[in-house]
This record gives structure tokens, sequence and C-alpha cells, in this order.
């Protein structure tokens, strides 16, 4: 009677197995993602989007502005994104091929900002599935600007001329200098800083506030 060895192949499922569990060989896969990717793409081949603001503003520290969207055939919503200097503040997406949008944020202090709304085309199929177009956007940009209001001139330190420049307060010209009996005095800009002799040892310095 023969007797068949059964060891080569039985050594050699052994070893397949483990180089599969030890991750020797590749195993092809087609992710689920590829697949969305190449959907998406489909879907906003061709599409476009513009943006425009009707006008924006700054008054008592509230940002506000306005305008319109149109996205082009083949897209039926809108992803709306609003910047200041850059930073996202908030986000929203509207359905329809056409509209209008609002922003408006609080809490901003005096000076100039740059207003940024950025549009994203939009497609929604009918099972509700959204895609938003990545890379298809349009911006538009706006400055706005609120004047920094003047204040009153406040005591905000002293120095000892001897300590200072070891002589007299009377032997240099201090500037910029503060009118006379500044102190309660409107002044031209918050922050705005001046000088006032009130002796020969006493330098007074004022501040706007």
């Amino acid at each position: 009677m023969q007797h068949r060895s059964f060891r080569a192949p039985l050594c050699s499922l052994l070893s397949a197995l483990l180089l599969v569990a030890c991750g020797g060989t590749d195993v092809a896969s087609t992710p689920a993602e590829e697949a969305l990717g190449t959907q998406e793409a489909a879907l906003c081949s061709g599409v476009s989007v513009s943006a425009s603001i009707s006008g924006a503003s700054l008054y008592q520290g509230e940002l506000a502005g306005s305008g319109s969207w149109t996205v082009s055939t083949g897209a039926n919503a809108v992803r709306l994104e609003y910047y200041v200097n850059n930073t996202l503040y908030t986000s929203e997406e509207r359905t329809g091929t056409s509209g209008t949008w609002y922003f408006s944020y609080a809490g901003f202090s005096c000076g100039t900002y740059s207003f940024q709304v950025k549009a994203y085309p939009m497609v929604i199929d009918s099972n509700g599935n959204r895609s938003t177009c990545w890379a298809s956007p349009n911006t538009a940009s706006q400055s706005v600007s609120q004047a920094c209001p003047g204040g009153v001139w406040v005591l905000t330190g002293a120095e000892n001329c001897y300590d200072l420049i070891m002589a007299s307060c009377y032997t240099r010209s201090w500037t910029p200098s503060c009118p006379t009996s500044p102190a309660g005095k409107s002044c031209p800009s918050v922050g705005a800083s001046c000088w006032q002799v009130a002796s020969a040892s006493v330098l007074r310095e004022y501040t706007c506030q």
C-alpha cells in the first residue's frame, strides 16, 4: 500500500494563511469612499455659483451684510460661509437655484475689517443626499469700518524729573504736550497720550480714554 504525503500542500496552505494574517500580501479593495467621490465629481462637473454683496456695514460693534446668490444648471442648492478677516464665523445651506442671504454678528470693536462671503454649489438628489462641490467656490468681499470715538484726558502717571533726567522738568521740551488743565477735557483719539509739566520736579502723563 502506498502512502501519499499531504505535508507539502498542508504547509503551503498554512503559510498562505499566516501571510495574510500578518499583512504580508495586499488585499484588493474598492472602498465606498472612492465610489462616493467619483459620484460627487460627476454630479459637480460643470456646475458653478456666484455670490454678491449688496451692502455691508459696521455700527456700534455689529457687523451686518446682505446679498444674493445664484447656482448654474445642474445644482439646486448652495452652501454659504461667512468670514471676517479670514476667520469663519458661521455657515448655512439654502435650497433652490437663487436667493438672498443675510449675516449679522455683534461684538466687534471699532476699526476696519474684511468681510467675505464664500459660496459653494450643491446638488441634492431625490433621496435627499447632499453633495457639496468644494472645487467650485465663488467669493465676494467688502471692507467695513467704524471710526473709533474720541475720549477724555485722564491722569495715568507721574515722573520725578530729578530721578528721570537728573534735572528740572523745565529744562526740556516734552511732546506731545497736554492742553492747559487737561483732566476731563475731550481728546482726539482713544489711546493717545500727552505730557504736562506740573512743577520743576513733577512731570505728569495723561492718556485719552
